[in-house]
């Protein structure tokens, strides 16, 4: 879904048909951002929550993009036609995200290189595309990340390793592209996505109190919280840049 442009900050989402995107969306778009929606499949779904957040919200543009961001060619077509519709990009938000789980012994050279490339690869990607495109001097990249790339876990030695990287490259992007692009990562704990609901059985009552006794402030995190945090970090953290802020309820004290 496209609508007429203009001169409204915006936003670039990508995996913006996951719960943390979505909420990201609804977030900037109540504050007047034009929005550009990433996703990698499922258009029908792409174009009714485009529809969703034009009733509620009305802001001035909403474009729904169709790549994917471990395809270089696919990253620079969704650029070019961000352009095109908007004029201008002023926060990216890396957020697409894949797992192919598999004890370490048993994963296969596949499972590990579409991880890595989709995570690492396409944050690096996507970044490096909205940073070669900018102009401004108040950009902002957000990395969203994982707690498992401080702590690991079984069976996601790519998921982990993947997501340990963007925490580096958040600093090493941040120390190039200063001072006109800030960069930070959020780190979310245990947000209650329907992924995860799946994943660990949130839906049951006592799984999800097991989930929840080891946080501090005694419950699963919303996605809403990370989207707070998002556009704390563009719009009040003006000197903030190569940082790491968990969103975990205490969860992972560091």
């Amino acid at each position: 879904m496209t609508v007429k442009k203009n001169d409204h900050r915006c936003v670039l989402i990508t995996g913006g048909l996951s719960d943390i995107g979505r909420a990201i969306a609804r977030d900037f778009a109540q504050v007047g951002y034009e929005i550009v929606l990433n996703y990698r499949r499922h258009p029908d779904q792409a174009e009714s929550f485009a529809e969703e957040l034009m009733q509620q919200y009305r802001p001035q543009q909403i474009t729904t993009i169709q790549a994917d961001i471990q395809l270089r060619e696919e990253v620079q077509s969704m650029f070019d036609r961000a352009y095109q519709v908007s004029d201008r990009l002023d926060v990216l938000v890396n957020n697409a995200g894949i797992n192919r789980d598999h004890p370490f012994i048993e994963m296969t050279d596949d499972a590990w290189n579409t991880v890595i490339s989709t995570i690492l690869g396409g944050t690096f990607m996507c970044s490096q595309e909205f940073a070669r495109r900018y102009s401004g001097n108040e950009g902002n990249i957000i990395n969203i990340g994982a707690v498992t790339a401080i702590k690991g876990r079984k069976n996601g030695a790519n998921y982990c390793s993947a997501r340990a990287g963007v925490l580096v490259l958040t600093k090493c992007m941040a120390l190039e592209l200063a001072p006109n692009i800030r960069v930070n990562t959020i780190t979310p704990g245990r947000i209650d996505t329907q992924e995860l609901r799946t994943r660990y059985k949130y839906d049951d009552n006592n799984t999800r109190a097991e989930f929840e006794k080891d946080i501090p402030i005694g419950t699963l995190g919303a996605p809403e919280d990370i989207a707070k945090m998002a556009r704390f970090l563009v719009e009040t953290g003006k000197y903030i840049t190569g940082q790491n802020f968990f969103v975990d309820g205490g969860l992972l004290m560091r």
